[in-house]
């Protein structure tokens, strides 16, 4: 009788425990960020296009814009390797970034882009010239190899230099001189060398997606 009551009970614990496990994967993936909720969620805002205002028309719409820009930036940052990838090769969110004021484009560049590439950016930086420069190329090659024909475009248009000022300047320097279309434009490359750096030496410079 003793053995079939710790039987009984150690069922009912086994039962609990994988029910648990089995509540939180759920609620886990109902949490996770995909591109795909990433594209319903910007598709959501209805943004007007105000890629040429230079001042927002009203205070209260901008600050709505804002607080949306602020949502979606940081769905941006939730996404995992294979999401990103998959938004990139979407293209998910051109359009969306394509209206928005100058101030808006510098914003979300820096809540998405600087915020995940801080600690590459400063690592990168803290190379001599040569190694630094040996990064550069492999990321520009990482790009060739697999990534879309407009990655590699965007890559060649920021000019035959590029390799050269990035390893002598640092990226940092180079990157926070460039214009807001320039930062995007880079992204891909940044993306790539990180990757190229973790795939060298570990997980020294911090995770690819927040």
């Amino acid at each position: 009788m003793n053995r079939r009551s710790v039987l009984l009970k150690a069922a009912i614990v086994l039962t609990i425990v994988w029910a648990s496990v089995w509540c939180v994967r759920s609620y886990a993936g109902s949490k996770k960020v995909t591109a795909e909720r990433l594209q319903s969620r910007i598709e959501a805002t209805s943004f007007a296009d105000w890629s040429e205002r230079e001042t927002p028309p009203n205070s209260a719409e901008a600050k709505r814009r804002e607080d949306e820009l602020r949502e979606i930036a940081a769905m941006v940052n939730r996404l995992d390797f294979q999401e990103r990838e998959k938004n990139r090769h979407n293209r998910g969110g051109e359009e969306f970034f394509r209206k928005l004021s100058p101030q808006e484009k510098s914003l979300f560049i820096d809540l998405t882009i600087m915020e995940s590439m801080n600690r590459f950016m400063e690592s990168l930086d803290e190379m001599p010239p040569e190694q630094r420069k040996r990064f550069v190329e492999q990321g520009l090659k990482e790009i060739e190899a697999g990534r879309t024909g407009e990655d590699l475009a965007r890559a060649e248009e920021l000019g035959a230099d590029l390799l050269e000022k990035i390893s002598q300047e640092g990226m940092r320097a180079y990157f926070e001189k460039s214009s807001t279309q320039t930062k995007l434009d880079l992204a891909p490359l940044m993306e790539a060398i990180n990757e190229t750096m973790q795939g060298l030496r570990g997980n020294e410079f911090g995770p690819r997606t927040q």
